[in-house]
């Protein structure tokens, strides 16, 4: 009887233990995630820029994201990245650090090695132009013409949202590990602070007075292809 009874008592553990497994596996089956770090060019478009100002030229740019797939071929996550957005003429390179929720809409074609997907998401961006040294005009005496004289354009700082959109691809290497790659567009709105608002950075020279360039423009557009590796569980 006693043997009889451990046996049935290994049995319903045995049975217990083989009913969790049974569906605990297919529930961590599907959850899947992904994560990537891409580095990459991004080319800044400045609306808004005063007479005779120059557009940003193209810049390095990087970027981390990861995303959770709680619904068929939608996944849904959170970027971060950064990119150094240099200025013509004696203006300083703004540093631009973003962040947000994004959407990643996976392709059912093609199948295998090769994916495709759509992204979009909102987020925001911390902008610091950087300070500088270069020659400003500066107002001359009653009557006479302004002088041109060596002068500190301090740091400026400031920030806008953004709607980030685009198109990537990837390619499976070896499970989990992919090559990726985005190319990507970006809208800004809702710009503040000193680096976009007059009276823009404060700029200063020894004995006199301190005055205001004019802010470099707003970045209401910016394009970008980064590449990287992509981990997919």
């Amino acid at each position: 009887m006693t043997r009889f009874a451990g046996g049935a008592r290994l049995a319903a553990s045995a049975a217990a233990i083989a009913t969790s497994l049974l569906f605990a596996t297919p529930a961590r089956a599907q959850l899947h995630w992904d994560a990537s770090a891409k580095v990459g060019v991004m080319k800044r478009v400045l609306g808004d820029r005063p007479a005779g100002g120059k557009d940003a030229g193209f810049g390095p740019a990087a970027q981390l994201d990861a995303h959770l797939a709680l619904l068929p071929l939608v996944r849904f996550g959170a970027y971060i990245g950064h990119d150094i957005s240099p200025l013509g003429g004696d203006a300083s390179a703004r540093d631009l650090t973003w962040a947000g929720a994004r959407v990643k809409v996976m392709s059912p074609w093609p199948r295998g090695a090769m994916r495709l997907w759509l992204f979009f998401g909102f987020g925001y961006d911390g902008v610091y132009q950087r300070s500088t040294s270069a020659p400003r005009n500066f107002p001359g005496p009653v009557g006479m013409p302004t002088v041109r004289d060596e002068a500190v354009v301090h740091g400026a700082g400031g920030g806008f949202f953004e709607v980030p959109y685009g198109i990537g691809a990837s390619y499976k290497l070896r499970k989990p590990w992919e090559l990726c790659a985005e190319l990507g567009a970006r809208s800004g709105f809702g710009f503040s602070g000193s680096a976009y608002e007059a009276p823009g950075p404060r700029v200063s020279s020894p004995g006199r007075t301190d005055g205001n360039a004019l802010p470099a423009g707003k970045d209401r557009f910016a394009i970008g292809l980064t590449v990287g590796v992509l981990v997919d569980l």
